[in-house]
């Protein structure tokens, strides 16, 4: 298992300085990213189990060939299915915690199925950053602390695009917001990437000139939350 843990690298655009008189901070958003996670055998075998639950879900709402999936797919509330992938982000949680300065208190795993077999370019259609919470502020009792990804596809990739985009955090007058600055993770087979659930994020446009199911961008999307008491 190869660990590596990171700070949002800058990809700035270039803006005019704005005539105010506030001042907004850049805070860079820290990841961690582990390849190799659960062994070639495994991750092939979780994905053709992903794959088999995706298309039983799809039959279940009424499309019964493979030709009437959708462009992007999303079985929610996988984690009990899945029991390896569970058992892995459980084991690594400790650690990621501990690097990502984000305490999580009786950690909860939960995570869905994800598929990507064409995200458009065009940027008035590609789907906008979001984050999983919106982090702690008066009032919030948002349990979600840390967000995490493990991408799966078919060898060699079908694909191409579906960098998962981490956006870094500007802060202005007490309000958090996008930063222009972000750090693109490779959807490589069997890699696992942890971030604060309060960051912005963005899967970048997929195309599979196949138009096939197997050659589409697979991810298990989870989080880590506090446990409720």
């Amino acid at each position: 298992m190869t660990e590596i843990v990171g700070v949002a690298e800058a990809e700035r655009a270039s803006a005019p300085p704005r005539g105010t008189a506030s001042t907004a901070v850049t805070l860079a958003t820290q990841i961690c990213r582990f390849d190799d996670v659960l062994g070639a055998t495994a991750a092939d075998r979780l994905l053709e189990e992903g794959c088999h639950a995706l298309m039983d879900e799809v039959r279940g709402r009424g499309a019964g060939a493979e030709a009437m999936v959708p462009p992007t797919w999303r079985c929610a509330d996988q984690a009990d299915r899945f029991p390896a992938l569970t058992a892995v982000v459980t084991r690594l949680a400790p650690m990621v915690m501990t690097m990502l300065g984000v305490p999580v208190v009786d950690p909860r795993v939960s995570f869905g199925f994800t598929m990507h077999n064409e995200l458009p370019p065009d940027a008035r259609r590609e789907e906008p950053p979001v984050r999983d919470s919106p982090g702690p502020g008066p009032g919030s009792s948002d349990p979600h602390r840390i967000s995490f990804i493990y991408h799966l596809h078919r060898r060699p990739r079908g694909f191409t695009g579906g960098q998962t985009r981490i956006y870094d955090t500007t802060v202005r007058e007490g309000h958090p917001g996008i930063a222009e600055s972000f750090r693109d993770v490779q959807p490589d087979h069997d890699s696992l990437v942890f971030f604060p659930s309060d960051a912005w994020y963005q899967v970048r446009p997929v195309a599979s000139p196949s138009a096939k199911l197997l050659d589409s961008r697979f991810a298990f999307h989870g989080r880590l939350s506090a446990s409720a008491r």
